[in-house]
C-alpha cells in the first residue's frame, strides 16, 4: 500500500504558532500516513544568526507535536550535520518507504528560489511541492504542485529571538510549551 508523506523543513529556530498553523492546515488538507517535522542542520539558503544546538530545537519541536496531536521529527539532516540539502532528505525517505508518495511543504519565499534548489529538477520528479503562501493572498504554482493559502500571520523566528533578547513578550507567538522551555533553558537570551 503507498503511503503518503508529509515533510515540513525549516530550522525551526524556534518554532512558532505561524508554523502550528501551517502544519494543521497541510494536514488536514492531505491527511498522510506520517508527518514529518523534518528540522534542518544548516540550510542552504539561509543566514545562520543565532545558531542554535539542534537538541534543544528538537524539544521544542516535540512539544509542539504533542500539543498538535500529530506528527513525528525526522533527524536525518541532523544526524548527516553539514548543509541540508532536501534532495538528499528526500532520497533518505525514498530509501526508508520506497513506494511511499511524498509532499514537500515550502512557504512562496523557498518557492520564489526553487531555480537555486540542489538539484531541483531531480527532486520534482520525486514530490508534489505544496507552497504555503506567506506575503500574497494567493500563490499561483506550477501545475504539479499545491497551493496552500492559510491566514497571514507575520511572525517569524528572528522576531522571536530577537524579543527575548530585548526581554519582550514572546506570550501567543509560540505554544506556551515552547515558551516555557525558552525561559527555563535561557535560550536566546544573548
Amino acid at each position: 500500500m503507498t503511503k503518503s508523506i508529509v515533510l515540513y523543513g525549516g530550522q525551526f529556530n524556534p518554532i512558532h504558532i505561524a508554523h502550528m498553523v501551517v502544519a494543521s492546515e497541510v494536514n488536514a488538507l492531505v491527511k498522510p500516513d506520517i508527518f514529518y517535522f523534518v528540522p534542518s542542520f544548516i540550510s542552504p539558503l539561509k543566514e545562520h544568526t543565532d545558531y542554535l544546538e539542534a537538541r534543544y530545537r528538537v524539544d521544542m519541536i516535540q512539544s509542539v507535536i504533542d500539543e498538535l496531536g500529530f506528527g513525528h521529527i525526522c533527524l536525518n539532516e541532523i544526524e548527516r550535520q553539514g548543509q541540508s540539502y532536501t534532495y538528499d532528505t528526500v532520497m533518505y525517505m525514498l530509501d526508508k518507504h520506497p513506494d511511499a508518495k511524498l509532499y514537500l511543504v515550502i512557504g512562496t519565499d523557498q518557492f520564489n528560489q526553487l531555480h537555486k534548489w540542489y538539484k531541483i529538477d531531480d527532486l520534482k520528479t520525486y514530490i508534489t511541492f505544496i507552497i504555503v503562501n506567506r506575503d500574497k493572498a494567493i500563490q499561483e504554482v506550477e501545475s504539479d504542485m499545491l497551493s496552500l493559502t492559510i491566514p497571514r500571520i507575520d511572525i517569524s523566528s528572528t522576531m522571536i529571538r530577537n524579543r527575548v533578547k530585548n526581554k519582550e513578550n514572546i506570550q501567543v507567538l509560540v505554544s506556551p510549551r515552547v515558551e516555557q522551555y525558552i525561559r527555563e533553558e535561557g535560550l536566546y537570551e544573548s
